[in-house]
């Protein structure tokens, strides 16, 4: 195959998490000249637009964050939440590339049908990605086992079955081939990136050479949007993220805690305290939204619910990390950064002064300092976006995913 001008689509899962370490990647397949159409949640089409790929916008109702799973009728109605996002795209997608076939498809862990069933009909390979820690058939993709105490899944429940029974009609009258669901699920993707190192990953060498960790996107310098403390104050960044529980009380306990300690307190709030006018203490700083590279190359500490993409910045940066997790993949991740011995972790209910007095020990362990500048220099290594589109570029034109390099540590 000719791949002077490669055709990709990529599919993503409607999270920011999960469409931000694509966004690069789609971008360096644009400025190589290469065609790209990335499929996404209406609410995302602008940030995409900005990689200078085509937008397939489609409808989302996946919930921005997770609800709690507590009995099995909120297993059920999570995992139709999964499954009715699966296919949201089917009807735009089947649409946009019926005329327009591609040579390869990008998808998302969690979004394996559509991507799938455009792959089938056009008869391309695959590629998966990972955004956070890599999954096979010895490693659940959030790289740990089901809560043995949480509630069983029932197949047969009626919200489940309801939704199977409904499934052939809809893909019937999109003019799916019968037969093409199943196939698409006993395919295997033909390669797959993670986006975090190798190093980061949990039992890394349970995965083959069709794993190719390429870590995180080298971000771009800082535009001078935030200015450090001019008097040299040491800076704890803190942020839960967009899908995290909505928690008000967390940054003003936070904030409280700092009070005498000399520290500068950054806190990007995304909707959290949308209610909260009460005067703040002068060494706190609030923002709806604040890119963390902006701030991270003067920051001390950082304070995260534990999304993959939010470590990842703090690793290239050097930033040891206080992890305060909330959901499932998060309590993974964050467990997996203080057996590195990268940070610590604190779950449940925290007070504020736990996470200073965490913020302020961990600043200060010069063994956490050195295991995070390994860390930052495996995450420089990997590759990122470039080495991602190599391996799309080989994978395309047929010739496997051989890299000609060393270790996952050797990339320059």
């Amino acid at each position: 195959m000719d791949t002077s001008r490669l055709r990709s689509a990529f599919f993503t899962f409607p999270g920011y998490g999960h469409l931000r370490p694509i966004l690069p990647v789609a971008a360096e397949l644009v400025d190589r000249g290469h065609e790209v159409t990335v499929v996404v949640a209406d609410r995302y089409a602008d940030d995409v637009a900005r990689t200078g790929a085509r937008v397939v916008t489609y409808r989302s109702e996946f919930p921005a964050a997770v609800p709690e799973v507590v009995t099995a009728d909120d297993l059920a109605a999570a995992v139709v939440h999964y499954l009715e996002e699966a296919f949201a795209a089917l009807p735009a997608a089947w649409a946009a590339f019926a005329e327009h076939p591609v040579d390869i498809v990008v998808e998302d862990a969690l979004s394996t049908a559509v991507s799938g069933l455009v792959a089938d009909r056009a008869g391309c390979p695959v590629v998966r990605a990972f955004p956070g820690f890599a999954g096979n058939d010895e490693v659940p993709v959030n790289g740990s086992e089901p809560d043995p105490d949480g509630p069983r899944f029932d197949a047969e429940h009626p919200a489940v079955a309801a939704f199977h029974r409904a499934l052939p009609a809809r893909l019937a009258a999109l003019g799916v081939p019968g037969g093409a669901v199943d196939r698409v699920r006993a395919r295997r993707a033909a390669a797959n990136l993670v986006f975090v190192p190798r190093e980061f990953q949990p039992r890394a060498e349970c995965f083959d050479d069709s794993f190719v960790f390429v870590g995180a996107h080298n971000p771009p310098p800082p535009s001078g949007t935030w200015t450090p403390p001019a008097d040299g104050s040491p800076v704890a960044l803190i942020s839960l993220g967009t899908s995290a529980t909505h928690n008000p009380g967390f940054f003003r306990s936070c904030a409280e805690a700092f009070a005498g300690t000399g520290w500068r307190v950054v806190m990007t709030t995304a909707d959290h305290l949308d209610a909260d006018t009460a005067a703040w203490p002068d060494y706190v700083e609030r923002y709806a939204w604040l890119d963390h590279n902006e701030v991270l190359p003067h920051t001390d500490v950082l304070v995260c619910q534990a999304g993959s993409g939010t470590l990842m910045d703090a690793f290239w940066h050097g930033v040891p990390v206080v992890t305060v997790p909330q959901q499932p993949d998060a309590r993974v991740a964050a467990r997996h950064v203080a057996e590195l011995g990268l940070g610590r972790v604190h779950s449940g209910a925290v007070t504020g002064a736990a996470i200073r007095d965490a913020a302020l020990a961990v600043a200060a362990d010069t063994a956490v300092a050195a295991r995070v500048a390994g860390m930052r220099s495996a995450a420089r290594a990997a590759g990122g976006a470039r080495r991602a589109a190599d391996v799309l570029e080989r994978v395309a034109a047929g010739s496997g995913i051989t890299e000609d390099r060393g270790s996952d540590t050797t990339w320059t």
